[in-house]
């Protein structure tokens, strides 16, 4: 039997593929270290209490427990917190809950539309929105979009801080 290791696509772990005459292909993946991992303990500091912050930021992330970590998070530090998987589902989000989103809180790589295209889309409908951008591959971010970014993993501290910090902006 030969087994070949590669590292995974995008960077999230690695697999190993075994196979055996007659026997057929086995492929591992080990995800030891992936981003929903490293971001979990990044965030797992929430021991803090939440603070006076009363505005409402619209998150849309496709990762379900990286999703959860970040509303968590941003919750527990007093903000109202609308979820979207996706872009054309924060779309729909929007249209229900527009005049009261302080913030866009979006990750740029997502299956249907993706976060550059629901920022263009959303700010087309108010330009005074508010927009962080996030990403486990920071080359994708067009700097026109938003200067304001975080770089998948960062820490609850990271992430409370860059939202405070933009929606003190005038």
């Amino acid at each position: 039997m030969s087994e070949q290791k590669h590292q995974a696509d995008e960077g999230h772990g690695e697999s190993a593929r075994e196979s055996a005459a007659g026997a057929g292909t086995k492929i591992r993946r080990e995800m030891s270290g992936t981003y929903p991992s490293r971001i979990a303990r990044g965030l797992a500091s929430d021991a803090g209490r939440a603070s006076d912050a009363r505005e409402t930021i619209l998150l849309v992330e496709d990762e379900p427990a990286v999703r959860q970590l970040f509303a968590q998070a941003l919750s527990r530090a007093g903000y109202r917190v609308l979820e979207a998987r996706n872009g054309q589902e924060a779309i729909k989000v929007f249209d229900r809950h527009g005049d009261a989103v302080d913030l866009l809180l979006t990750d740029m790589r997502m299956p249907y539309m993706g976060g550059a295209e629901l920022a263009q889309q959303l700010r087309a409908r108010r330009l005074t929105l508010k927009l962080i951008c996030i990403s486990g591959y920071p080359g994708t971010i067009d700097s026109d979009l938003s200067s304001d970014f975080l770089a998948k993993p960062f820490s609850r501290d990271d992430l409370l801080k860059k939202v405070r910090e933009v929606l003190d902006r005038r």
